[in-house]
């Protein structure tokens, strides 16, 4: 039985022509299925930096919603800080006394607390730590930093005094102006490299 033209297998060319066709084949797959991998990623990073961004803004609001008439007392001092204090121009940072944040039953806390924000002008990073009391009985009670910001290239902070004097800096700091423990607003704005400006207004009655 002999065979016709039709019968014939594939050529040596051919076999190699199909199986390159293949080959282009599954590497446009794999660098579609990379892309949208890579695109995933960046996505997830970005709803991460979202999310934090979101909480860190919401925890500085409820500390300046939460601001307190009332001083604190550092171990050994003999004065009292003022119940709000900004040092955000000279030294990078702010304290303000909180009260009426809610507390676990089984923490040991009365409800009011030291907060400080400081801006670490060496590692671009804005921090926040807290005295659970305003009189502190020693340097133990202070708990770590935290960190609450990354790639913070500068904190600004500006206090409303009333019609007469506007918006002013160094809010508790002494030998300046006799003014009351809480203004009637604060404004802190926080100077982010990838956001750009961030701003936080709280005001007091």
């Amino acid at each position: 039985m002999t065979r016709t033209a039709t019968d014939r297998g594939l050529t040596l060319l051919e076999l190699v022509v199909v199986l390159s066709i293949f080959a282009l084949v599954a590497v446009m797959g794999l660098q579609a299925l990379s892309g949208m991998m890579r695109a995933r990623d960046r996505l997830t990073d970005a709803d991460e930096q979202a999310a934090a961004l979101a909480r860190g803004l919401t925890l500085l609001r409820e500390d300046l919603k939460s601001a307190a008439v009332l001083p604190f007392w550092p171990p050994n001092a003999l004065d009292p800080e003022p119940a709000f204090l900004d040092l955000t121009g000279p030294a990078g940072w702010f304290a303000l006394s909180t009260a009426g944040r809610a507390v676990l039953p089984e923490v040991q806390a009365a409800g009011q607390a030291r907060v400080i924000w400081r801006h670490d002008r060496e590692a671009n990073r804005l921090t926040r730590q807290m005295w659970p009391v305003l009189r502190p009985a020693s340097d133990l009670a202070l708990a770590p930093e935290t960190t609450v910001f990354e790639r913070v290239a500068g904190l600004r902070l500006r206090a409303y005094a009333g019609t007469e004097e506007g918006w002013v800096t160094d809010w508790g700091v002494p030998d300046l102006i006799p003014r009351p423990p809480l203004p009637k607003a604060i404004e802190v704005e926080i100077e982010s490299i990838a956001y750009g400006p961030l701003r936080v207004v709280v005001a007091y009655p």
